[in-house]
């Protein structure tokens, strides 16, 4: 589950005027001689190398996590020790990844939009699926379990505005929970827990470890699409 560009075109164009936005080409700028030594060193380039840092990121931080040496410049086939990837690199990648999806997915003006498409359909379903159970619809889901990516659980992140300790990048094996509650007074709230913990919200629009149902509902419908095939081929 992630934002389909080919299904829907839409999430492209608006890609593209948030990265052309002057607070994302002042990032680029800012971190560009960081982002052209390691261009060097790893030998990749592209747009897709020049315009984000999520690339870099994954490359360098699974060798990270799993005990593997930084990189280094080949140069004819022999590797150059005097041209490497330092841990101070990695760790400006991570704060850079962790930049560049709040921005894209949380803090920027065309966020909402691009969330709204990327994942907004999904939101939908589990809108849905929680009514159902509350108007007590037969066959009714108990509990649904979802696998998805990183580049899901950010923009699910987005949606909720969750708050920053708890908007770094996703890590490995990361689990998004949703609850629906029935309190004895016969109302219903919403508890959503990331990582084993009650999430945070950056604006506390409302309490995610009760959060009211009517409350929640009315937060994540700006983000659930009418049409999402029309919205996608505008």
């Amino acid at each position: 589950m992630y934002g389909n560009t080919d299904m829907c075109p839409q999430i492209n164009t608006i890609m593209a005027q948030l990265v052309a936005s002057d607070g994302y080409q002042k990032f680029l700028r800012d971190q560009g001689p960081l982002m052209a030594k390691l261009s060097g060193i790893m030998d990749v380039h592209g747009s897709s190398w020049k315009e984000g840092w999520d690339g870099h990121f994954d490359v360098l931080n699974a060798r990270q996590c799993h005990g593997f040496k930084l990189p280094c410049k080949h140069v004819d086939g022999v590797q150059n020790s005097t041209q490497c990837v330092s841990a101070a690199d990695v760790t400006q990648v991570s704060h850079n990844a962790n930049y560049e999806w709040a921005y894209k997915y949380r803090d920027s003006p065309q966020a909402q939009n691009l969330t709204r498409l990327y994942i907004g359909s999904f939101v939908g379903t589990l809108r849905d699926q929680m009514q159902d159970r509350i108007n007590g619809h037969t066959g009714s889901l108990k509990l649904a379990l979802y696998s998805a990516h990183d580049t899901t659980v950010w923009p699910l992140l987005g949606v909720l505005d969750a708050g920053d300790r708890q908007s770094l990048w996703p890590p490995y094996a990361s689990n998004l929970i949703f609850e629906l509650w029935k309190q004895q007074n016969g109302s219903r709230v919403v508890r959503v827990i990331f990582n084993g913990e009650v999430l945070s919200l950056r604006n506390a629009w409302c309490d995610m470890n009760a959060c009211p149902v009517e409350k929640f509902f009315k937060h994540i419908d700006a983000f659930i699409p009418s049409d999402i095939a029309n919205e996608c081929a505008k």
